[in-house]
């Protein structure tokens, strides 16, 4: 080797250490052993990464019963600088800046951003807290406040702890790192988050500064975590893979990757490829190389019941979503109101080309507000139908009075809004199927790729007692409400061209595919019958039978959870013989419907004062009173329990077996079996004055803070004990129910009850 040589050898070997990052994780945690979580109830905001650059030095559990990591501090580079972002502006602040390791990280933010002898000088924005300011002078640096971006010359480190609006500005910040400084970043989200409007969109508190951090790979989501007790704080041992695109993409292309669990790939991988995909030209290396990794073709696949596609691996997962993605990008999608996925043909289903497009007057009653059961949140958006239907690929205009203008009010077209993506296959479209739109002008244009029911979705704290509306342009679906049109209009009315129907009450609203109505004859004797249903879930529930909103029952050709699911503003159910027996009357009544039913109880229960064990099991009191109260079948229905020795014969084999209360709480209709015991002992009313104590109690205030479980299943057996008039404790401890010692003592003022066929099971 040549001198010459030798010293470029030396001067290529200087120059990629200036230009390499220095805020690597061991040199930032240098003395660190754990870092604080801001105090409870105060939000950090999550990162993502945009390319293979960023790195991660600290991440935190998403949510308590979440098994998927954040990223929380992330540090990448961009030109010769560096940015060092963590989720909130607090840890620059007096109260987190007090704790040892803080300030640490702080020390080691300076030393590791040192690039010459001198003393260090500093910018921080007007609104720096004065501890950061006192912080950084203690560590002998040279601090100021900079107006905006309008930084010193030879400013070594930019403390950023707000968004960053204006474009200049931000070209600006962005030469200034480029140029081989340094940007320490605190998020301002959870400060955002705390000021927002709740009745604006969460589109207005989006961060500008993403812009020039996203040039760096780095994404500051408006994804808020909490600590989850007092003294929590960050993980600071190595990442899972799903959380930076270079891991992800490097797991992915090997021949058996990492298995990535449901909530890894929809909270880590899945939106990190997803940021990639957005923030880079389709011909870019990046791009390139994620298409070849994900084998995606330039055909977007169809999934329908005929040709289910396989998504079971996060593979296969990510290329069917970014396939769709790129689909769209390259037919100009976000910026064509008559573009069409194919798949809306087969779901959520075509408008014939011949069916008439109508302006219809729509007046809507306003059905909001809690009526005592898990409803959402306090500002939700309740739907409420119009009857009318907005086919694919066409603009309809809705017109509203201009007092309505102020009144929060949006449009949703479709109402099939599951993410399937973690299925293993799809047998329709696996993505949010509806699009909505703010109502703030007199005429508003709407329009949706996939078609769909046309819905005006209303605050749920709203004082409106009625709207109307005009629709442009829409085609009428088959809709019928319960005294509102009559059954001699219903011929009419079900043929109304729209490949989804709506048959309502004000207590309940089924959505169910068009063709599954043609031979429906009397759709009022039908509601009538629901409503019935619904009043004795009313009654057992303890809750008013006139609703201050209709629960929904809407039929899916893929169910996303289980068999049906529910949560709190509907029930999903599939489009398959049950959806027959939902819609048929003398079917119901000979025989029920135990999957709706069970559903619809779920929408009743005491959620947050029962007990753990059963959630599966107090729904089915509500299946079991509609049985019995409404369609006169008794208590015995379900399949193994259609009569009393059925039962008994369960539960001998339970308690022959072993019995434990884990065992007890796995296994719902043995559970179940407890209850029944009760019933025909002492009658419903013993559970409708149980569920009447519950009712006071009012379950809502225990949704978020519910009683431990042990408290829950005192109160339980407490309550039963009280209305029933009899000390159960030997019937609990048979059941293996785990009483505390204090709530017995409360019952033995009454006499000892239990039924003749336990005897045996007590103790010798």
């Amino acid at each position: 080797m040549n001198l010459k040589t030798a010293l470029l050898l030396f001067f290529a070997c200087v120059a990629t250490q200036s230009f390499a990052q220095k805020f690597q994780k061991s040199a930032l945690l240098k003395d660190i052993n754990t870092l604080p979580m801001p105090d409870t109830g105060k939000f950090v905001s999550a990162f993502f990464s945009t390319n293979e650059k960023p790195n991660i030095i600290a991440t935190h559990v998403l949510a308590p019963q979440v098994d998927v990591l954040a990223s929380i501090i992330m540090t990448s580079t961009l030109g010769k600088g560096q940015i060092f972002a963590i989720g909130s502006s607090e840890y620059f602040e007096s109260k987190l800046l007090a704790d040892q390791n803080v300030q640490k990280l702080l020390k080691n933010i300076i030393q590791t951003a040192r690039n010459h002898p001198k003393k260090l000088k500093v910018a921080v924005t007007k609104k720096a807290d004065v501890a950061l300011i006192n912080a950084l002078k203690a560590n002998k640096a040279k601090v100021y406040v900079a107006d905006s971006s309008k930084l010193q010359p030879n400013t070594d480190i930019y403390f950023l702890t707000n968004d960053v609006k204006d474009t200049t500005a931000l070209k600006a910040i962005e030469k200034y790192i480029a140029d081989g400084r340094s940007l320490v970043y605190g998020s301002p989200y959870p400060y955002i988050f705390k000021q927002r409007d709740p009745n604006k969109s969460y589109v207005n508190d989006l961060i500008k500064i993403n812009t020039l951090l996203s040039k760096a790979g780095i994404f500051n989501a408006y994804t808020l975590l909490m600590a989850e007790h007092a003294k929590d704080s960050l993980t600071l041992t190595k990442e899972p893979f799903y959380l930076l695109l270079k891991n992800i993409l490097s797991e992915l292309s090997k021949s058996s990757p990492k298995e990535a669990s449901p909530a890894g790939y929809a909270y880590g991988i899945e939106p990190t490829l997803d940021l990639a995909f957005s923030n880079h030209a389709d011909t870019s290396r990046l791009i390139r190389k994620m298409k070849s990794i994900l084998s995606i073709s330039d055909s977007l696949p169809i999934p329908t019941r005929k040709n289910p596609l396989d998504i079971s691996t996060a593979a296969k997962k990510a290329g069917y979503q970014f396939s769709k993605y790129l689909f769209e990008k390259s037919h100009n999608k976000e910026n064509s109101t008559d573009f069409v996925f194919p798949e809306s043909k087969s779901f959520p289903g075509e408008v014939p080309k011949t069916a008439k497009r109508t302006t219809e007057l729509i007046d809507i009653a306003v059905k909001v507000g809690s009526q005592g059961l898990a409803d959402p949140y306090p500002n939700y958006f309740r739907l409420h139908s119009t009857g009318v239907y907005v086919p694919a690929g066409e603009k309809i205009s809705i017109v509203i009075d201009p007092k309505y203008k102020s009144q929060y009010l949006k449009a949703q077209i479709g109402i099939h809004n599951d993410d399937l993506k973690h299925m293993d296959k799809l047998v329709r479209s696996g993505f949010d199927l509806t699009r909505s739109f703010e109502l703030e002008k007199d005429t508003t244009t709407v329009f949706s790729p996939y078609g769909g029911l046309l819905y005006i979705r209303i605050p749920d704290s709203s004082t409106l007692k009625s709207i109307s509306i005009i629709a442009h342009g829409v085609v009428k679906a088959p809709y019928y409400k319960l005294e509102k049109n009559k059954l001699t209009d219903w011929a009419s009315i079900k043929n109304n061209p729209a490949p989804w129907t709506e048959l309502a009450t004000d207590k309940i609203i089924l959505t169910v595919p068009t063709y599954r109505i043609k031979n429906l004859e009397n759709p009022e004797s039908l509601l009538k019958l629901w409503d019935q249903i619904m009043d004795a879930d009313a009654d057992l529930a303890v809750i008013s039978q006139t609703r201050t909103h209709p629960e929904r029952i809407i039929i899916d050709n893929q169910v996303a959870y289980g068999y049906m699911f529910t949560v709190w503003d509907k029930i999903v159910a599939p489009d398959d013989e049950s959806c027959e027996l939902m819609l048929n009357e003398k079917m119901l009544k000979e025989k029920g419907s135990w999957g709706h039913f069970h559903e619809l109880g779920h929408r009743h229960q005491f959620w947050g004062l029962d007990m753990d064990e059963v959630g599966e099991v107090t729904t089915n009191l509500y299946t079991m009173y509609a049985y019995d109260k409404v369609l006169k079948k008794g208590l015995y229905n379900h399949e193994g329990m259609e009569s009393k020795d059925e039962v008994n014969k369960k539960i001998n084999n339970y308690l022959q077996n072993q019995p434990t209360f884990e065992k007890w709480g796995k296994e719902p209709f043995t559970a179940l079996c407890m209850y029944i015991q009760l019933i025909e002992h002492f009658g419903w009313e013993s559970i409708i004055k149980a569920n009447k104590i519950y009712r006071d109690m009012d379950p809502r205030k225990y949704y978020d803070h519910p009683l431990n479980n042990q408290q829950r299943i005192d109160l339980w057996y407490t309550t039963i004990c009280k209305t029933t008039n009899a000390n159960l404790s030997s019937f609990f401890e048979i059941w293996k129910i785990p009483v505390s010692e204090k709530a017995k003592a409360a019952a033995k003022k009454y006499n000892i009850w239990i039924p003749q066929e336990l005897v045996t099971y007590l103790p010798q």
